[in-house]
């Protein structure tokens, strides 16, 4: 339990420290822009509670993140130190670890920008390539067992360079292509192979912008020759309120975008081609804008571009609906097309509109059918009070969902200077085939929450669920459990003062699928106490 005595102190320390004291100024001649400026920040985590891995009734476990940086001028520079401590390590892997995860030094003049280490981009819209972090949040991997950030960073160098109509990145690196493996496993690396390449655009027009992008990939696995590929991709942006003015003038604006990539791509020669045999990835938006109404259009056509280092639009409704938000669908771009459609406006009375309609079809493994169809609607009918509600039917053939159909109700009301009251529920009715057999259940969600304007939100929130997949305790290998499970949990969230915000959450919690940002993942059950404090300085 050295791990539990250990995050105790930090806690303790954290929580009672005199934070209100100003930070010692730099050494220097007191001009702050000639010694530089130094930013800090802190994210520690830590939780008491079951071991998703084992039958113990408790483990402890604490992660703490570090992030420094220095900045003079256009120079910037660096570093992020990362450890895991459980209070036991196990199995064959070790859990435990202490890394330097990220570290980075930057310049930046007038339209040139250079970074060496650890580093964030994207080619296209990340038909090719896309490095890139889910802020603040924290994974849990189960296998082995261990919490990190997800930052999926390339680690070499990066440049961005523009002057007039013309724009160029280049890059090269070893890039994360494994990112559900904690850091520090030897045995499992994150990292794996390098690649090379950039993007180029030009601005042929105000209304109109060509680019091209390219992308070279090397890969050795252990006992193998190296594999090498090219990839090579083509944009297009155009804006018709810059091409006809009197659109503007009207409230109207259309933009367009279509990007192509594919593997060894002669765009002379292969032209745009979206056959099974050729590996491609071919996306497109639109998105249209008219008064107090905005839509978007988008779709996908992904074959054999599942590259590990690229992360393409998936082209999935990102719900806040907590129900919605579990059924969100994991893209598979070794094979998938669809579309996804949504329409937001203002209606009379104070009201707002939400319509998302999205569909896809997976080639990977067999057939495999999404859909998601939702209606939101909100708004503000009395004073102090705000209502929304929802309802929405899709499927997930992926998943082995057949139907899911789901309506909720959210009330928020203020019942005094700076405090307000909410109130969500939720109800779902899902089907899934398993092994050729149909079953039904039920899901409900219910939360309850009270907010004071500075001081913090307190929220309790209980959801059940029949679901069969989910009865059984994998844990309890001689026991076979059918009754309907519950998970129930406090939440109290409160900003201790201006650099230090705390999170507490006490009870459980329901795993499955969570999506930020258009990218998904999964979370796993949880049992217990876990406080998470974040500090800025």
């Amino acid at each position: 339990m050295r791990a539990a005595r250990c995050g105790a102190l930090v806690i303790a320390l954290l929580l009672t420290a005199d934070w209100t004291r100003p930070a010692a100024p730099l050494a220097g001649d007191g001009d702050d822009d000639a010694s530089g400026t130094v930013q800090a920040s802190n994210l520690l985590l830590w939780q008491a509670g079951r071991d998703p891995l084992t039958e113990a009734s408790a483990s402890t476990g604490i992660f703490d993140q570090f992030d420094l940086e220095y900045g003079r001028d256009g120079l910037r520079a660096g570093l992020r130190a990362a450890s895991y401590r459980p209070s036991r390590d196990e199995g064959v892997l070790p859990a435990r670890y202490d890394e330097i995860t990220s570290k980075y030094a930057e310049w930046e003049d007038e339209g040139l920008r250079l970074r060496l280490g650890d580093g964030f981009a994207t080619l296209g819209r990340g038909l090719l390539f896309r490095a890139f972090e889910l802020g603040g949040v924290v994974r849990d991997a189960v296998f082995p067992p261990a919490q990190y950030t997800d930052s999926r960073s390339l680690e070499g160098v990066i440049l961005e360079a523009g002057r007039g109509p013309v724009s160029v990145l280049l890059l090269g690196g070893e890039p994360v292509r494994y990112p559900d493996v904690p850091p520090g496993i030897v045995e499992l690396p994150r990292r794996e192979g390098h690649v090379g390449g950039g993007h180029a655009a030009f601005a042929i027009h105000p209304a109109l912008d060509l680019g091209a992008g390219y992308l070279r990939s090397e890969r050795q696995a252990p006992g193998s020759p190296p594999e090498l590929a090219e990839y090579a991709a083509a944009d297009l942006t155009l804006r018709a309120a810059r091409l006809a003015p009197s659109l503007a003038a009207r409230g109207c604006d259309l933009q367009a975008y279509a990007e192509y990539a594919s593997r060894s791509w002669d765009p002379l020669g292969d032209g745009l081609d979206t056959g099974g045999e050729t590996p491609h990835a071919f996306y497109t938006a639109t998105q249209l804008n008219l008064g107090r109404w905005g839509g978007s259009f988008e779709t996908k056509d992904y074959d054999g571009f599942a590259l590990g280092w690229n992360d393409p639009p998936n082209l999935v409704p990102e719900m806040s609906q907590h129900l919605l938000n579990r059924m969100s669908h994991f893209l598979l771009a070794g094979g998938e097309h669809g579309r996804q459609l949504s329409v937001m406006g203002s209606l009379p009375g104070e009201l707002a509109l939400q319509v998302e309609s999205a569909r896809a079809v997976n080639e990977v493994n067999g057939l495999k059918h999404y859909r998601l169809d939702a209606v939101v609607l909100q708004g503000d009918p009395l004073a102090r009070m705000h209502w929304e509600v929802f309802a929405a039917t899709g499927r997930d053939e992926v998943e082995g969902l057949t139907d899911h159909r789901t309506a909720g109700l959210a009330v928020g009301r203020e019942i005094g200077e700076g405090l307000s009251l909410r109130l969500n529920a939720e109800y779902q009715r899902a089907e899934r085939t398993t092994f050729g057999e149909v079953s039904t259940f039920e899901n409900i969600y219910l939360g309850f929450g009270v907010d004071r304007a500075g001081r913090g939100t307190l929220a309790w929130q209980v959801e059940f669920s029949n679901d069969p997949d989910e009865k059984d305790d994998p844990l309890t290998s001689d026991v076979v459990e059918t009754a309907p499970r519950r998970w129930v949990a406090l939440v109290a969230v409160a900003p201790l003062n201006r650099r230090h915000e705390a999170t507490l959450f006490v009870g459980s919690r329901r795993g499955g699928t969570a999506c930020t940002s258009g990218t998904c993942y999964l979370v796993p059950d949880f049992t217990g106490a876990e406080l998470r404090l974040v500090s800025r300085f």
